[in-house]
């Protein structure tokens, strides 16, 4: 009896051993995990994470001499705010900035195998979604307009309650505190 559950316990661990040695597609920084799935999904987070990355360069390109302003305590970094290197920092960190994001989001989504694992499980879970049909958009009886109808009609209502709630509080606001 106890070889039996012996033997049972080799052939689930080495079951398990074959569920784990999946092949990934190779290595390295720039190689995708598992190439030419979860296409959509990975696009758009990598779409998502060009959009953060410019608005993070953008900001960088604006406003870093404020940045410079708060750590510069001793005025140590003085220089960095003359003109010849003020040019430079503003076009070099913003670049860095785009190249690294670049490099770092790429690695996240399409080569890092935790991440890639999630981004086409989840393509896979959203290919088996039934989306309803919208042939031919235009008739006020397909499933599409009624659902519409609903959501439209329940975010306009909730718009007008806000929107009257913010006023009568703002308005109780300003007659207990300014007394107006």
């Amino acid at each position: 009896m106890a070889t039996a559950v012996k033997q049972e316990k080799k052939v689930a661990n080495a079951s398990s051993d074959n569920r784990a040695a999946v092949p990934s597609g190779g290595s390295g920084f720039f190689h995708p995990h598992k190439p030419g799935e979860g296409y959509a999904t990975r696009l758009g987070c990598f779409v998502l994470g060009m959009l953060f990355i410019w608005f993070a360069a953008h900001h960088w390109y604006y406003s870093w001499t404020v940045v410079i302003g708060q750590v510069n305590a001793w005025g140590v970094l003085d220089f960095a705010l003359r003109d010849p290197v003020r040019d430079w920092v503003e076009i070099g960190g913003t670049l860095t900035m785009v190249l690294g994001g670049i490099l770092v989001f790429y690695h996240l989504v399409y080569c890092q195998p935790r991440t890639s694992d999630f981004l086409v499980k989840t393509d896979g879970e959203l290919a088996k979604v039934t989306w309803p049909s919208v042939t031919p958009w235009f008739k006020p009886e397909a499933k599409v307009w009624g659902a519409s109808y609903v959501v439209l009609a329940v975010l306009v209502i909730l718009t007008v309650y806000i929107f009257v709630v913010d006023l009568l509080l703002n308005l109780a606001a300003q007659w207990a505190f300014y007394g107006q």
